[in-house]
């Protein structure tokens, strides 16, 4: 089970960086899409777990999280932001057989120039995973986000899915199912939506220390103003690999396709974005419950709106602790 809990962080992370979403003119990336929060948790059975992490990130156009203002997006602005997080996470060992796990974590996003796209984030969650029979069990989580700045609260998000999980043979899984969610953005009620979507993971071993996956995701974000409403679509494929007992790496590509539902009174025209990406990210472990690592992604925006077309490159290192 910590397998596919390990694959929706990798999903999570590449999709929340090619299509960033706006709370505050989308200065940020949404929560759980950060580099950090994608390392595989320990195989031996834990009933809890604490981690603590600080990171630098180099971000070559921090403007392009302005995906829902009128700024020029080609206007490269350049900015370091320090991540420094905390959570912990708890698997009941009398629930242990039905994939329970509960979970917090703290995340504070610290850009070094450009202050005001600094935030922080509370984030909660829970996941079961109980048997129904044979190869089969139900997919079951929720999570709630509140996110904040100097200024106070900006938003808060909540959402639960409930699926099906199907284990094949040669280490074959699959599973898929429906999410429901509400956003709520406090500095802006017409960016408030009920979102769902509808989702599909396939991951599968190989040479007993490679897994490969693929992921499809469908999503409906009926926003109360006009001009934010979209349905968007992702695919990404990718591959964690142990290739030593030290060394870890994650590579995962995604397209992620945005079609806006109205004509936007900005730009004049019914908008529509695609973003390719890519992520490379190698992870060393220094001694027991301590690594190093770094990240590499490239973005790359396509649209129909000039002003929104872009590239950009990040960089990360830091140090995650687990205990």
């Amino acid at each position: 089970m910590r397998l596919l809990k390990v694959l929706s962080a990798v999903i999570l992370l590449t999709a929340a960086a090619a299509a960033a979403q706006d709370v505050r003119s989308d200065k940020y990336p949404r929560p759980g899409g950060e580099p950090s929060k994608v390392l595989p948790r320990p195989p031996e059975p834990k009933t809890w777990e604490v981690t603590a992490g600080l990171s630098m990130a180099s971000d070559a156009n921090i403007s392009h999280l302005l995906v829902n203002s009128a700024v020029n997006s080609n206007a490269k602005v350049k900015d370091n932001i320090r991540h420094a997080y905390a959570g912990f996470a708890v698997d009941p060992a009398f629930a242990r057989k039905d994939g329970l796990e509960l979970g917090y974590s703290y995340d504070n996003y610290a850009y070094r120039t450009h202050s005001a796209f600094s935030y922080y984030d509370h984030s909660l969650y829970g996941v079961m995973m109980p048997r129904l029979g044979g190869a089969w069990r139900l997919d079951l989580g929720g999570s709630f986000d509140l996110v904040g700045d100097k200024t106070g609260v900006i938003a808060q998000d909540g959402s639960g899915r409930a699926g099906l999980l199907w284990s094949g043979p040669a280490g074959l899984r699959i599973k898929g199912g429906y999410e429901r969610g509400r956003d709520k953005v406090k500095v802006d009620p017409l960016k408030d939506a009920d979102t769902s979507g509808v989702y599909l993971l396939a991951s599968r071993r190989f040479l007993g220390r490679h897994l490969a996956f693929f992921s499809l995701r469908a999503r409906s974000y009926p926003a109360a103003g006009p001009d934010y409403a979209y349905k968007s679509r992702s695919a990404i494929l990718g591959l964690i690999s142990r290739w030593s007992p030290r060394f870890r790496l994650i590579a995962a590509a995604a397209l992620v396709k945005k079609d806006y539902d109205n004509v936007d009174s900005r730009f004049l025209k019914k908008r529509s974005d695609a973003t390719a990406s890519l992520l490379i990210k190698p992870v060393i472990t220094l001694v027991k419950g301590l690594s190093a690592e770094g990240s590499f992604m490239y973005l790359d925006n396509g649209s129909n709106v000039p002003l929104k077309r872009y590239t950009d490159t990040i960089y990360s290192v830091g140090l995650e602790g687990r205990f």
